[in-house]
C-alpha cells in the first residue's frame, strides 16, 4: 500500500494491518529465516474484548448499529402453537442493558392460519436504521394447514401427505425505537409477482428503500411508494450502502464478482467495482475504502481511488476464530465489532458473543514469544485451537501464515507454490500444517521436520499408550513420528469374503487371481473409473509400497507395479462425463448383485458404517485393502496434521501448541466425524457406539431405536448400535493399517506420464515401468 495521509478510520484500520501480526509478541528473531516477522513495532495495537450473550439468545441476526446501541433480531420456537416467532432486541455495545423492544409484534398471519393443525412462521429477513433512528424491517413467512382424515392412525411422517398451503406474508415496515409500527407496505403487491423471493434490502442516505429479489431491485421512497425497478442479468447477493450514501448491489457481473452502484436520480445502474471471488461478506467501507469484505482469513478493503485490495486485519491475529461470524461493523470511533457463534461440534451446543477490537498502546501488552505456523488453508477446528491458545497462553502466541490467500480462481494451487518457494528460500516456520496436498514424506526426507516422540515422552501429561499407537505407527518414517493429528479414518477395499477370500489383505497375484476367476466382472471396482483415476487412487493408497523415502529408494520396476499398470489398462481411456447418459449409470449394489462388481473403496471412520457395507454385499464383508506384497494395503487418512520444523527457534513453544489437539478435552469437543487419536476419547466412542437406545412399543416390548438411516442405490439400511463383532472387525482393521495416503504432485506426474506411454501403445508395461523407475529414483535422490 502506498504511503498517504489517511482519514481517521483508514488510519485506524491500517494500524490493525500491522498490529495483528505483532500484538503481544516478542520480536527478537527478526531475520531472513523468520517469515512474517518485522522489526517495526507499532505504537498501537488492537486487542479483542469478548462479551458472551445470555444462553436464551438463540440467534443474533440482522445486526445494526445506531446512536451507541446495537439492534438485532432473534427467534424462538413455541411448542404450544408450533410457530417460530422473531423478536427485536437492543443493547449497549458492552452487552449491558439488553432488552426486547416492547411494542414490536409480528404481522398478522394470512386468514385461516390459526389453529392446532396449522404450522408456519414469520421471520425478520432484514433490519436497518434510517437517519432519524427509525427501524425498517422486512418480514416474510409461509403457513400450512393439515387436513387429516378423522380416522387417521398412520405414522407421524405420513401426516405430511395431507398438508396444504394456506398463504404467505411479506411486509416492509417502519418502526419507532420501541418497535411500534409507523408504516406498513405489502412488498408482494409492489412486486406484483406470484413467486416473489426476497433476498435483501437496504436504505440509502436520503432514506430511500431498496428491496432485492432474485434478479430485480425495487426502489421505494421513504414513504414506501414505488419509484422504479431495475433488472439484473444474473442474481443479487447483497445490497451495500456505500460511504457516499448510495446503494450498490453485489453479484455476478459476467466476468466475475462485483459491485454496481444504483443511480437514484438517473434511475439506472452506475459504475462497477470489481470484488475478489473469495469475498464472502461485504460491508460498508469508510475513508479511502469503498467497501470492506471478509474473505475468511480476515478483513480487507478495496481502495476507492485505485480499486486495489488491501489486507486490513487477520481474524486469527486478532484472536477471533472467524468461524460462525455473522456481522461486522466498523464503529465511528474506529473500533471493529463482530458477532460470532461458537459451538461444541459433538454436543451441538452453541453460544453467541460480541467481539470488540479496541486500540491500545503496544507497550501496555505483556511480551510473548511468537511461534509461526505455515499452512495452505485452515479448517475451523484448527483455527479455533489457535485462537484459544493465543487467548490463554501467557508465554507464546501462534502467528498463522495462511498461504491459501494467494490462491486464485485460475490457480487453486498458487498458495502451495508460494509456500514451497518460501521453504526453498530458507524462510521456514516453527510449525507446518502437513495436511492436504503437502508432500509430508519429502519434507521428512529433507530433514525439514523433527521427531515428535521425544516431546510426547517428555510431556508429564502424556505417554505413548495414551494414543492409538498403531495409527501413529502408520505415519512413522524410519521409526520417528513426524506429525501428530487429532483424528483419522481408514480407506480400504471391501468385498464379500466368499468372492475375495476370507483373510484381510492380499498381494497382486492373489488380486489378479480373483479377477481371473470372475470374468463376468466387467466393472470389478465399480462404475466411473478410467485408467488414470484408477491408477492415481491405487498409487496414493499404496505409495509406501513403491517409495521408501527414508532409504531414498523406489520400486516401480517390480512385478507388482507392472501388473498394476496392466490392470489399469483394462479400464476405459477416459469417461466423457459432460456427455454421459446418466440413465446408464448403475449403483454399486446392482452391479454387485449381478456379479459385475467385486469390490469397492470404503472409508471407515465410525463403528456403524460397516452395517451399510454388509448390506451392499449381501452378507459378511472382508477388508482387503489394495494389493501389496506385505498384504497390508489399508491406508490411513489423517485429519489435521501438524509438524515442528527443524528450524524452529523455540521447539518447546511449538509443542506447547501441538499438544493441545491431543488432549482429551480438545478431542472430546472437536472430533466429530472421524476416530479420535486420544485413547480415552476413542474408548468413550466405542462405548457410545455399542450402547443401544430403546423405546417401549404399544405391546410393552422394548425395541431398539435406529441411530439413523443411510443407503446406496437400492440398498437402504437402518443403522443401530454397533455389535461386538462390528467393533472387533474395525479394531483389527485399525491395527492392520500400514501407511498414509501419499500425495506428491511431481512424483504422480512422473507416474502418470510414464503410464501414458504404455496406455497409448508406445511402450510395453515393462518398458514403461523401467522409465518410471529411472525418473522416480532420480527425483527421490534429489529430494533426499
Amino acid at each position: 500500500m502506498k504511503k498517504r495521509v489517511m482519514r481517521p478510520i483508514a488510519a485506524i484500520i491500517a494500524v490493525i494491518l500491522f498490529a495483528t501480526v505483532l500484538a503481544g509478541c516478542n520480536n527478537d528473531r527478526n531475520n531472513a529465516n523468520d517469515p512474517g516477522r518485522t522489526a517495526d513495532t507499532p505504537e498501537f495495537v488492537f486487542v479483542p474484548e469478548h462479551i458472551t450473550l445470555p444462553d436464551d439468545i438463540r440467534s443474533m441476526d440482522n445486526l445494526s448499529y445506531a446512536n451507541g446501541r446495537l439492534y438485532f433480531s432473534s427467534w424462538h420456537f413455541s411448542e404450544e402453537d408450533r410457530i417460530s416467532r422473531s423478536s427485536i432486541f437492543t443493547m449497549d455495545l458492552d452487552g449491558t442493558n439488553l432488552r426486547e423492544l416492547p411494542n414490536y409484534s409480528q404481522p398478522a398471519p394470512p386468514e385461516g392460519a390459526t389453529g392446532e393443525d396449522v404450522s408456519g412462521s414469520v421471520n425478520i429477513n432484514g433490519l436497518h436504521i434510517d437517519g432519524d433512528g427509525n427501524l425498517w424491517v422486512v418480514e416474510s413467512g409461509s403457513f400450512w394447514g393439515m387436513n387429516l382424515p378423522e380416522d387417521f392412525d398412520g405414522e407421524e411422517w405420513e401426516r405430511w401427505e395431507y398438508q396444504y398451503e394456506i398463504g404467505s406474508v411479506m411486509m416492509l415496515r417502519k418502526l419507532d425505537n420501541t418497535g411500534a409500527e409507523i408504516l406498513s407496505v405489502d412488498i408482494s403487491e409492489i412486486a406484483n409477482e406470484p413467486h416473489f423471493f426476497l433476498r435483501t434490502f437496504n436504505i440509502d442516505g436520503d432514506g430511500n428503500i431498496y428491496v432485492a429479489a432474485d434478479s430485480a431491485i425495487y426502489v421505494l421512497n421513504s414513504d414506501g411508494r414505488m419509484q422504479f425497478r431495475l433488472e439484473v442479468e444474473n442474481w443479487i447477493d447483497q445490497l451495500i450502502r456505500m460511504p457516499d450514501g448510495s446503494i450498490a448491489f453485489s453479484g455476478w457481473m459476467g466476468t466475475g464478482r462485483g459491485l454496481r452502484k444504483i443511480d437514484f436520480a438517473a434511475r439506472e445502474f452506475g459504475e462497477i467495482i470489481e470484488v475478489p471471488v473469495n469475498a464472502r461478506g461485504i460491508f460498508t467501507g469508510s475513508g479511502e475504502y469503498s467497501v470492506i469484505f471478509d474473505d475468511g482469513i480476515g478483513l480487507s478493503g478495496i481502495e476507492t481511488e485505485t480499486g486495489e485490495t488491501v489486507r486490513l486485519l487477520s481474524w486469527i491475529g486478532s484472536d477471533v476464530a472467524g468461524e460462525g461470524m455473522e456481522s461486522v461493523v466498523v464503529l465511528p470511533d474506529g473500533r471493529v465489532l463482530v458477532t460470532s457463534r461458537t459451538w461444541n461440534r459433538v454436543t451441538g451446543e452453541s453460544r453467541f458473543e460480541i467481539i470488540i477490537l479496541t486500540q491500545v498502546p503496544y507497550d501496555s501488552l505483556p511480551p510473548r514469544t511468537t511461534i509461526t505456523m505455515a499452512t495452505v488453508g485452515l479448517d475451523s477446528q484448527l483455527r479455533n485451537a489457535v485462537v484459544n491458545f493465543n487467548r490463554t497462553n501467557p508465554s507464546y502466541r501462534i502467528q498463522v501464515n495462511d498461504f491459501s490467500e494467494f490462491n486464485t480462481q485460475d490457480d487453486w494451487t498458487a498458495g502451495f507454490t508460494r509456500l514451497t518457494t518460501e521453504l526453498i528460500a530458507g524462510r521456514v516456520p516453527d510449525i507446518l500444517n502437513v495436511s492436504s496436498m503437502m508432500p509430508f514424506q519429502q519434507y521428512v526426507a529433507r530433514g525439514l521436520l523433527v521427531d515428535l516422540y521425544p516431546f510426547i515422552d517428555a510431556d508429564p501429561a502424556f505417554n505413548r499408550g495414551d494414543f492409538i499407537e498403531s495409527v501413529f505407527r502408520a505415519t512413522e518414517v524410519d521409526g520417528g513420528l513426524y506429525q501428530i493429528f487429532p483424528s483419522f479414518s481408514i480407506s480400504t477395499l471391501v468385498g464379500n469374503p466368499a468372492v475375495l477370500g476370507a483373510g484381510m489383505g492380499w498381494n497382486m497375484s492373489e488380486f489378479r487371481a480373483v479377477l481371473n476367476a470372475n470374468p463376468q466382472a466387467d466393472m470389478p471396482m465399480g462404475f466411473g473409473f478410467d485408467r488414470n483415476s484408477f491408477l492415481t487412487q491405487f498409487i496414493m493408497m499404496s505409495m509406501n509400497e513403491y517409495v521408501d523415502w527414508a532409504a531414498g529408494e523406489t520400486h516401480f520396476d517390480s512385478d507388482e507395479f507392472i501388473q498394476l499398470l496392466e490392470f489399469a489398462y483394462t479400464f476405459p481411456d477416459e469417461i466423457d462425463w459432460a456427455n454421459m447418459d446418466w440413465d446408464d449409470f448403475i449403483e454399486a449394489p446392482e452391479l454387485i448383485a449381478d456379479g459385475r462388481q467385486l469390490m469397492m473403496t470404503t472409508w471407515v471412520n465410525d463403528f456403524q458404517r460397516i452395517q451399510l457395507d454388509r448390506a451392499i454385499f449381501g452378507g459378511e464383508i472382508v477388508f482387503k485393502g489394495v494389493p501389496t506384497e506385505g498384504r497390508d494395503g489399508h491406508t490411513l487418512q489423517t485429519g489435521t496434521g501438524l509438524a515442528i520444523t527443524s528450524r524452529a527457534v523455540d521447539p518447546d513453544g511449538a509443542w506447547a501448541f501441538l499438544r493441545t489437539i491431543l488432549t482429551e478435552e480438545w478431542q472430546r469437543e472437536n472430533v466429530q466425524w472421524d476416530f479420535p487419536t486420544n485413547r480415552a476419547v476413542f474408548d468413550e466412542r466405542v462405548e457410545e457406539a455399542m450402547t443401544p437406545e430403546y423405546f417401549i412399543d404399544e405391546d410393552g416390548n422394548e425395541v431398539e431405536i435406529a441411530r439413523w438411516g443411510t443407503g446406496m442405490g437400492s440398498v437402504m439400511v437402518n443403522v443401530y448400535s454397533a455389535t461386538q463383532q462390528d467393533v472387533d472387525q474395525i479394531m483389527a482393521l485399525i491395527d492392520a493399517v500400514s501407511g498414509t495416503s501419499g500425495h506428491n504432485e511431481s512424483l504422480m506426474n512422473i507416474i502418470t506420464e510414464g503410464a501414458a506411454d504404455f496406455f497409448s501403445g508406445r511402450r510395453t508395461a515393462q518398458d514403461a515401468a523401467r522409465v518410471i523407475q529411472s525418473r522416480a529414483s532420480i527425483f527421490i535422490a534429489e529430494q533426499t
